[in-house]
């Protein structure tokens, strides 16, 4: 069996016997056999209009402090109508250019801009071999980049090989492992958000953004809410208390790190289930068109409704329609 494809089999076992925070560091080191690099970065990249903002990264061998200060000195990073994006970044623009495939980037060759070539001086890059993934996986993009310190070691075509081989199985075994890990995560299990003091967001996971939107429907990145920010600035120990989320904030340097967690329910809060099937209730449905909406057996309406009557201290279709319609319920 050949290299690549004894890498290929390792990572798809590693996705299989890891649990969610160790799979992409493991599959870096086990790149690290075959591929010599230094530090390296998977990371995902939303979709919002036409900005992308950070939604997870696994950092091999660099500091976090590396995400905020990318941002500051590359600036806002946009997709173009064609695809292709509008950065700074050389080795990302050509990357976007052929996406799916490995580029290997001498990055003093391509750029002059003495901001770029400090950051890259300072976080010790000078060639890059970077891959975006050719398709969206939920609105988002994975891109992946190896790097090298020293000048006189470029990424060869062997390096590259190795890359475009391995990195759409490495794309796929990450969905594996993320759907083997669900079950596994906590309901009310923090989430993390990276921005600046004045609410810029560097990075922000995917679960932080879907709980941002449900208190404020009609949010969006890149800046954080302005009722989040008066909040935490009012607030002596910089924590906000949500009707859906709550948010505990401190300041380092001139990174904000926010952590976000579901609220609880109350006694009286419905499951997510529940409340699905008590608004179906709410309208007027039968037992069987409730199930056959949800997809559930007529025996787990019947037990769901009464869930929900016995928490909302309820009898009927019209008291539940009341309740509901003055948003007396937490879910």
């Amino acid at each position: 069996m050949d290299n690549s494809s004894k890498l290929i089999l390792d990572i798809y076992d590693i996705a299989q016997g890891s649990a969610a925070a160790a799979c992409s560091g493991e599959m870096l080191r086990r790149f690290r056999q075959d591929l010599s690099f230094e530090s390296a970065l998977i990371g995902d990249l939303g979709i919002f209009g036409e900005r992308l903002i950070p939604t997870g990264a696994h950092l091999h061998n660099m500091p976090a402090e590396r995400i905020s200060a990318r941002q500051s000195t590359l600036g806002e990073e946009l997709i173009l109508v064609n695809g292709t994006i509008r950065t700074s970044d050389p080795a990302l623009a050509a990357s976007f250019r052929q996406r799916g495939k490995s580029v290997a980037t001498d990055i003093a060759r391509t750029t002059d801009d003495p901001n770029v070539l400090a950051y890259c001086r300072k976080y010790e890059t000078a060639h890059s071999l970077t891959w975006v993934s050719n398709r969206l996986v939920q609105d988002r993009l994975t891109v992946i980049s190896f790097w090298r310190a020293q000048r006189r070691q470029a990424f060869l075509g062997s390096a590259e090989q190795i890359v475009n081989q391995a990195l759409p199985h490495l794309l796929q075994a990450r969905q594996i492992n993320a759907r083997l890990n669900a079950a596994r995560l906590h309901l009310h299990a923090a989430v993390t958000l990276l921005s600046s003091p004045q609410g810029r967001l560097y990075f922000a996971v995917e679960e932080a953004i879907a709980l941002m939107q449900e208190e404020w429907p009609q949010w969006s990145p890149p800046f954080l809410p302005a009722a989040l920010l008066g909040e935490l600035r009012s607030h002596p120990g910089m924590e906000y208390a949500g009707r859906r989320l709550h948010v505990r904030a401190r300041l380092e340097g001139a990174v904000l790190t926010l952590s976000v967690t579901r609220r609880s329910e109350s006694a009286h809060g419905l499951t997510a289930a529940e409340r699905r099937c008590a608004v179906l209730a709410a309208q007027g449905l039968q037992y069987k068109e409730i199930a056959g909406r949800l997809l559930v057996s007529p025996s787990t309406v019947r037990n769901q409704l009464s869930s929900v009557y016995r928490k909302l201290n309820v009898k009927n279709k019209t008291s539940l329609a009341r309740v509901l319609e003055l948003g007396e319920v937490d879910g």
